[in-house]
């Protein structure tokens, strides 16, 4: 196969052509994303009943739901809330691959489960819980001048736009008001007339209905009658009669005031401390997220040309940014890489051979890339560390194929017959490599949960490009070697004392070749001592960081791009004491140097993403983006100098903390307290949160604890209420008159597509508290107030019923600083915990992201041992050879070793997701160079009858030029993300402590402390281990006692 191609260049040339144009194409159209599009096992399901009290909801309608939903075959979690008016369920599901059954399954369950509701419960909502719920890009408009019907006019407009492109899965209006028609009632008139709110209620709903009055046939043909019976307009509405006597006719209109306004305000959005309405732009799943937020930006920009000067229309949360730095610095760094490989191996090969290995990188990269888009992957991410990984190893093979045939050429080989060897003779080494590396990354394939999602694409992408590497190296460097080729005159005089196979003296080689057989030869006179004392010393290593290094977390600190927070405050706030208090919050906040846009709404933000639901005294929840790195400091200290002002604010309290990429998991730790009654959770909750309070590290903590608050419970004697002829449904039809009002009915106007609800209530000097005393409803007995038979009574509020796994259930939340870790803080909290009497019938779970570091670090060490085995049987297969499969073996094991201590050096966390992906991806590089090592030794040994010493120190001569190169080139491209530069030579742009290096950096770390230790371990640990068996036959002779005839 390797003559086919080299025989036939210009085929192969026009081949790799072609791919390189099609990788550049998949290049162009492969769809950006920041993360990958995974499937979250979640469903919900909600339910409505108008009315009916949190307490109630989960009597009436949580326990059905639960009843049904808990006997789901692949249930793993089932979360329940009672609310008020409503009752939700969430559905955690084992696996994601099966979520179209699970979401068939979740509506079966309800349908079964709707028998047991109420009968005025509302139709249940099901729906699959998405990341893509979270918007791409926020759209705002906001003016001090301007009306808010006019900004809500313009936005709508924008709103209607953006729906129109295929690539947008939805977009949110926030922070608009409803409009309404209210009819606010006169009561004096009311009562002067005896006109009953059940009089009002059928006169509208009378004079509002479709009438189909059919069709008619006369002379002329066949006409259809039209009877309009549906309002239009307000003037209609004013005009419908309420009651009619000889006297004359009451309108509505005599008796109310009617007028199209908004609702008030419950709620609000700002941008930049501005009230604002916003668009929460979402964009569909696989759709290119670059330019999916540029078509969005053109339809902004042309209607900012459009509005009055008055008017800010602009952007918050564009997401495109952070993904173009991404998408940037990767690109820069495979370019620094590819340089960095080119000045190597143009010092060690010269020109034509350092491009023929250089070149390497690029090309395998953008085929790799047209691979994955037409798989249907998307550009993210996680696509981005795996091309990061497999950066360290590609070349491997190249270098090797081109290492022995530069030395075959300066032997006196033509080019032709230099490569064809190289690569022949490499050929099953190098497969052998690869496939050992590859065989590391099987195992993450089966990395479960929403983790292993995320990180699945990473194994994908890394075989692509590994697999295009090894193709590159056996079958296109000797195509371009053919052509290209030629000696290098860099060390020839020591390249040509080792150049053949086995057949050289040893004395005669010089440079650094030769200090490195003087000292392995010293070195492999006590192979005992040097290889136990290296074992011992990286066993002390691991134990020692075991003990006293800095600890685990899930994902090492990286710089944020964003932020978001969270404002506490108990009391039965009003929505104006809830902005005031959310002013100072905004004032430091948006003041605060770093910062570039601030988002803030009221109400309770529940996402996957910032750590799920809030607690029960959260006012507003807001997010927050940073400027250009090099005009901040780190977002963590922009953060912690935010918290310190934010914390000197009295009368409320406020969490804040980075914006994480990566898999969801919540807050750093989560604790569940679960028991058969509120009760019995709450007390261990309050126990467990005071501790908490005292622990030194923990910030940001919250519960799911009632907090103070009152509701005003009116108390209907029935019996009594019968004998004045008053009803239920007639005493809450009057209250509703003085709280939020009374919907009856709904009309559409001719100006708008949404219909407006219409509206009866009191004016707003009647609406208050001590005005229900003096409510009067129409009876048999006339007008009766309704204090006669109701009576008001102030109770502990409960906003909602939380249950988990059909248990109710009390959460605390907490994350940590950056002074510890949480499996720190755990083992302070599970040494507390054991000294508690806890209840018998009270369970305690932990959850949150130690739960999924804990996950996650259990499954990459089970991947390193499966990953092992795998290694294991192919080296066996390609040696034949248990011992010299143990040593490679052991060489991958003790390199952990070289991680461990550069942790230890640098006093660096152990991070489970990017130093244990970094020691699965180093075991891959420390077996290639050992693998090729050991092949050398067979071949040299086939040879040979010299001793067995002078077969390792020729074989280890003859490897420790591809070896050195492999691992420096390696070094030389992670080093500037490893000392956290990120460095974009196309935009000329060298960035310190910026995101993208930041959040490579241990990755980068790792690979360099273990190629470090490794290279000592290949060079040095392996001849030792080569020649141990018969050093220890030597010595066994020694010690044998002669025999005598």
């Amino acid at each position: 196969m390797i003559e086919f191609f080299v025989d036939r260049k210009r085929t192969a040339l026009a081949f790799l052509l072609v791919l390189i144009v099609a990788g550049i194409f998949g290049r162009i159209n492969i769809p950006v994303e920041a993360e990958p599009d995974i499937t979250i096992p979640v469903v919900y399901a909600g339910v409505g009943l108008p009315g009916v009290s949190p307490s109630d909801s989960e009597r009436l309608l949580v326990r059905p739901l639960e009843e049904e939903l808990r006997s789901i075959e692949g249930v793993k979690k089932l979360q329940a809330f009672g609310f008020e008016g409503y009752a939700a369920a969430v559905v955690e599901f084992e696996a994601a691959e099966t979520m179209s059954k699970s979401l068939d399954s979740v509506r079966d369950a309800v349908n079964e489960a709707k028998s047991k509701f109420p009968e005025d419960a509302k139709d249940p909502i099901i729906r699959e819980v998405s990341l893509s719920d979270d918007p791409s890009i926020i759209v705002a408009i906001s003016s001090d001048v301007a009306q808010e019907r006019e900004l809500l006019n313009i936005i709508r407009d924008i709103q209607n736009e953006i729906e129109l492109l295929p690539e947008i899965f939805e977009v949110d209006l926030i922070g608009n008001r409803d409009e309404q028609l209210e009819a606010i009632l006169n009561r004096n008139q009311i009562e002067n007339y005896n006109i009953s709110i059940y009089e009002i209620i059928r006169a509208i709903n009378n004079n509002n209905q479709a009438v189909m009055a059919g069709e008619i046939e006369t002379g002329q043909g066949q006409f259809s009658v039209d009877v309009p019976g549906l309002f239009e307009d307000e003037s209609e509405i004013n005009s419908i009669p309420i009651r009619s006597s000889s006297n004359g006719v009451v309108l509505l209109s005599d008796i109310s005031d009617v007028k199209r306004n908004f609702k008030e305000r419950t709620f609000f959005a700002s941008i930049n401390q501005n009230q604002s309405i916003c668009l929460g732009v979402k964009k569909a799943r696989g759709a290119n997220l670059i330019s999916t937020i540029n078509k969005v930006e053109n339809i902004v920009e042309k209607y900012q040309s459009k509005i009055s000067p008055d008017i800010s229309l602009g952007y918050v949360l564009n997401t495109k940014d952070v993904m173009l730095e991404q998408v940037n610095s990767l690109q820069g760094n495979i370019i620094m890489a590819t340089m960095f490989v080119l000045i190597v191996a143009m010092i060690t090969f010269g020109i034509r051979s350092s491009l023929i290995v250089g070149s390497g990188i690029p090309v395998s990269i953008i085929i790799a890339i047209f691979i994955l888009y037409a798989l249907g992957f998307t550009y993210n991410f996680m696509v981005i560390f795996g091309m990061l990984v497999a950066l360290g190893m590609l070349i491997d093979g190249s270098i090797v194929v081109v290492e022995l045939a530069d030395r075959k050429m300066v032997e006196g080989y033509d080019k032709k017959t230099a490569f064809i060897y190289a690569a022949k003779r490499m050929f099953w080494p190098v497969t052998a490599s690869a496939a050992t590396t590859l065989a590391v990354f099987i195992p993450l394939f089966f990395w479960p949960g929403v983790s292993g999602q995320f990180m699945r694409v990473l194994p994908i992408t890394i075989f692509i490009i590994l697999t295009v590497a090894l193709i590159y190296s056996l079958m296109i460097v000797p195509v371009i070697g053919s052509i290209f080729g030629k000696a290098s005159e860099m060390s020839k005089k020591t390249v040509q004392s080792i150049s053949s196979e086995h057949a050289y003296d040893l004395s005669k080689v010089e440079g650094i070749v030769g200090k490195y057989i003087d000292f392995l030869t010293l070195v492999l006179k006590r192979p005992l001592i040097v290889s136990g004392s290296i074992i011992i010393f990286s066993f002390i290593v691991i134990s020692t960081y075991s003990s006293i290094g800095k600890g685990v977390v899930l994902v090492s600190q990286s710089d944020p791009y964003a932020g978001f927070g969270k404002i506490q405050a108990r009391g039965n706030l009003t929505i104006e004491q809830i902005d005031e208090l959310s002013e100072s919050v905004e004032e430091i906040v948006h003041g605060t140097k770093g910062v570039k846009n601030l988002f803030l709404q009221t109400g309770r933000f529940n996402n996957f993403r910032t750590g799920g639901s809030s607690s029960d005294d959260t006012i507003a929840s807001f997010f927050f983006e940073f400027t250009d790195r090099k005009e901040r400091e780190n977002g963590r200290v922009v953060i912690e100098n935010m918290r310190k002002e934010l914390d000197k604010i009295p009368g409320i309290k406020t969490e804040i903390k980075a914006q994480e990429g990566g898999p969801p998991t919540g807050k750093d730790i989560e604790i569940r307290v679960l028991g058969p009654n509120r009760s019995s959770t709450m007390t261990v909750a309050q126990d467990i949160k005071r501790y908490l309070n005292t622990v030194d590290g923990l910030v940001n903590l919250e519960s799911t604890l009632p907090v103070p608050g009152v509701e005003w419970e009116l108390f209907v004697d029935k019996p009594k209420a019968a004998k004045f002829g008053a009803d239920i449904p007639t005493i809450g039809n009057s209250i509703g008159l003085i709280t939020s009002g009374l919907t009856i009915g709904s009309y559409r106007p001719k100006d708008i597509d949404e219909e407006l609800d219409i509206v009866l209530r009191y004016p707003e000097k009647e609406r208050y508290i001590d005005e229900l005393d003096n409510i009067l409803i129409n009876t048999e007995s006339g007008m009766v107030p309704i204090s006669n038979f109701v009576e008001k009574k102030p109770q502990q509020k409960v906003n909602y019923v939380r249950k988990f796994d059909s248990k109710h259930v009390t959460i605390i939340k907490a994350d940590v600083s950056s002074e510890f870790t949480p499996e720190s803080r755990l083992k302070l909290f599970e040494a507390w915990i054991k000294e508690q009497s806890i209840p018998a019938n009270v369970d305690i779970e932990f959850g949150g992201d130690n739960e999924e570091q804990v996950n996650s670090l259990n499954f990459v060490t089970q991947a390193f041992v499966i990953s092992i085995m795998l290694m294991a049987a192919l080296l066996v297969t390609q040696f034949n050879n248990f011992y010299q499969m143990t040593i490679i073996l052991s060489a991958v094991v003790l390199s952990t070793a070289g991680v461990m201590l550069g942790l230890l050096i640098f006093n660096q966390v152990f991070s489970a997701l990017l130093t244990g992906i970094g020691i699965v991806s180093l075991a891959g590089i420390v077996v290639n160079n050992n693998i090729i090592l050991i092949d050398s030794f067979n071949v040299i040994s086939s040879k040979s009858n010299e001793d067995v010493r002078t077969r390792i120190i020729k074989a280890c001569a003859q490897r420790l030029r591809p070896i050195f190169l492999t691992s420096l080139t390696t070094m030389l491209g992670l080093i500037p993300l490893a000392l956290n530069y990120s460095i974009d030579p196309i935009a000329r742009d060298i960035a310190y402590d910026s995101n993208a290096s930041t959040s490579w950096a241990p990755l980068a770390q790792c690979i360099i402390y273990g190629i470090s230790f490794s290279a000592i371990l290949t060079l040095v640990l392996t001849p030792c281990l080569l020649v141990l068996p018969d050093h220890i036959k030597d010595i066994i002779k020694k010690f044998k006692k002669p025999s005598f005839a």
